[in-house]
């Protein structure tokens, strides 16, 4: 017997909302886009009129629909806990775009009225469906690594987004820290250190270092302005080996180094490498909205994320606040 696929309504429209329609309006199994919504009317009518679905500039009167299941919500950070309450409220399964909110409070808020309300909430840290950063997973469970030493990843832009910078790190770093925790376990110590913007503007990078409960080491640095393309790369050092991702075509097959050989060919947006991971995890989510799949990664994983990375802001602005360390001269 088929099943049923999920209705699933979209709300906020820019960038990564028209690609969750686009994809949900033809590619996604499990799932269907039943709709969608912008405050900007003449942009939400558009895009309902190109996938011919109803459209409107309100997620309230999309709600009285008993016939949708689940929402996707990927409007700007502020309204996040807000559109997770309204979509939770109405009985309707939510994925919302990380952050949750803009800190650990108001991502605790989201996942609390969920809770409540009974429904699942899903958040879009999409590595987690990325076939690269599964296969990567996989081999350390397996044992392919053997005991986890480090791990190292690099996280950048080419450029800085046109649309606001947003949180260097509640924005951007949350992905990574997600990411080690997904890899590598909890976390024991968080130190972060931002790139000094000596007059220029924006803090464009920073560099996070991590140490697991486990013991194991992660070493994290992000850039909005690499200048040459779009980089989501990753090592785990292990005691038999070492798995790398991130460095070939953008499909990110999954490298055991045991041999000195590799081969570059980056990505130019998030969009492009990453454009597996956008469809399985709104598979998985049609899933859940229909009752045959619990929710990863959770709002508590989201939570945890952005609890990394206020402590990561508080360590780098006391780095700042302290200047930098006198240079050591050797005799």
């Amino acid at each position: 017997m088929r099943r049923r696929r999920a209705a699933l309504v979209v709300v906020g429209l820019g960038r990564m909302g028209r690609l969750h329609a686009e994809n949900l309006a033809g590619r996604v199994p499990s799932a269907a886009l039943a709709g969608v919504v912008d405050a900007a009317e003449p942009l939400a009518r558009a895009v309902g009129e190109r996938h011919g679905v109803p459209w409107s500039a309100s997620l309230e009167a999309m709600l009285e629909d008993p016939a949708v299941d689940g929402v996707v919500i990927a409007a700007p950070t502020r309204l996040h806990p807000e559109l997770v309450g309204l979509a939770a409220s109405a009985g309707k399964h939510v994925l919302c775009e990380k952050p949750l909110g803009f800190d650990a409070v108001d991502a605790r808020g989201a996942v609390d009225i969920a809770r409540a309300a009974g429904v699942a909430l899903q958040v879009g840290f999409q590595r987690r469906f990325d076939p690269g950063w599964t296969a990567l997973k996989d081999a350390l469970e397996r044992g392919e690594l053997g005991r986890l030493h480090l791990l190292r990843c690099s996280h950048r832009d080419a450029r800085p987004p046109e649309a606001g910078l947003g949180d260097l790190l509640a924005d951007m770093a949350v992905h990574d820290l997600d990411a080690a925790r997904w890899l590598g376990g909890e976390v024991a110590d968080v130190l972060a250190l931002p790139r000094a913007s000596l007059g220029e503007g924006p803090v464009l990078a920073a560099a996070i270092a991590l140490r697991f409960e486990s013991g194991a080491l992660a070493a994290i640095d992000v850039s909005r302005d690499a200048r040459y393309g779009f980089e989501c790369s990753a090592e785990l050092v292990g005691s038999r080996a070492t798995g790398r991702i991130g460095y070939g075509h953008r499909r990110g097959d999954l490298e055991l180094l045991h041999d000195c050989r590799a081969a570059v060919r980056l990505s130019a947006d998030h969009a492009e490498r990453h454009e597996a991971a956008y469809l399985n995890e709104l598979q998985h989510f049609g899933q859940v909205a229909t009752g045959s799949r619990e929710p990863t990664p959770t709002g508590e994983d989201a939570v945890a994320a952005l609890e990394l990375a206020s402590a990561a802001r508080r360590s780098s602005e006391a780095g700042e606040a302290a200047g930098p360390a006198p240079a050591e001269v050797c005799a």
